[in-house]
């Protein structure tokens, strides 16, 4: 019986040769395997803008809230900041007037001046809008006169409690709010440099603006008063700062006044925010 035994070793390819094989069988199935992916690689957040960003317009409350900072800081002794980040922000500021009605006029010794009022015309049947800046140019509440400005205009902030723009819940009539104590005050001070603007100064003609009705139908009664509006921007006024207050007695909120150069006033419809009337340098 011829012999069939095999030799194994050379039946079998080396072991080395199998690895080989293994590997590039590995490397094919691999590559045969490999499908172009259809998602897009991920796009990368675009680079910001150079350059600083705007300062955002500062309005009623932001204002109000930096008078409040001023002064506490007043009231407890302490310095102002060596740099005032107010300086030269822009700033809009609304002032709800008339809106409990017609206001009559102020007796003899209170001064209107500096707060805007409405009134009906003398035929009943028109509606006059009124303000008059106050003259501040050799002083006011927070201190004297301050050099490098011809004249120096003032305007009340009424209610500066209240940070809303609109008008206040109602409360006492305007006839018995007059015999009450003055709160305590807040206020924008006008200030026209040599040669700047005309507008908002305290020695001009008032802002005025009569409103009529349709036809023969009388102006109507607005439902939520008017609103008297300023831009823009903040000024230094007082050793650098644009808010001056000034401690006169110590159990009290000492009274406040902000720099403002104008550039726009303006009359607003109360309910519907409607420009009526505006006023700008030139």
């Amino acid at each position: 019986m011829p012999d069939r035994a095999v030799n194994a070793s050379a039946a079998r390819p080396p072991m080395r040769l199998l690895m080989l094989a293994g590997a590039a069988g590995l490397a094919v199935a691999a590559c045969g395997d490999r499908r172009p992916s259809s998602d897009p690689e991920p796009l990368q957040p675009a680079a910001p803008p150079a350059g600083p960003l705007a300062d955002p317009v500062l309005d009623r409350a932001a204002i109000l809230a930096a008078v409040d900072e001023a002064a506490s800081r007043t009231a407890a002794g302490l310095p102002p900041p060596s740099v005032d980040p107010l300086a030269n922000r822009r700033f809009r500021m609304r002032i709800a007037f008339g809106c409990l009605g017609p206001e009559p006029a102020p007796p003899k010794d209170v001064v209107d001046a500096g707060a805007p009022r409405w009134s009906r015309g003398p035929d009943g049947r028109s509606i006059r809008l009124r303000f008059t800046p106050a003259d501040w140019t050799g002083g006011d509440a927070t201190g004297p006169a301050v050099e490098g400005f011809e004249r120096v205009g003032g305007v009340w902030v009424n209610q500066p409690w209240m940070r809303a723009e609109g008008c206040p819940t109602p409360g006492l009539p305007v006839l018995d709010a007059f015999a009450l104590p003055a709160p305590p005050p807040v206020a924008l001070a006008l200030l026209q440099a040599e040669g700047a603007s005309r507008l908002g100064r305290a020695d001009d003609r008032a802002f005025t603006l009569t409103l009529r009705g349709q036809g023969d139908e009388p102006a109507p009664a607005p439902a939520q008063g008017y609103r008297l509006v300023l831009e823009g921007r903040l000024t230094p006024w007082a050793g650098g700062r644009v808010i001056r207050c000034r401690v006169s007695r110590a159990d009290a909120r000492p009274p406040c006044a902000v720099g403002v150069a104008l550039d726009r006033l303006a009359y607003e419809d109360g309910a519907t925010g409607e420009t009526l009337s505006e006023w700008r340098p030139g």
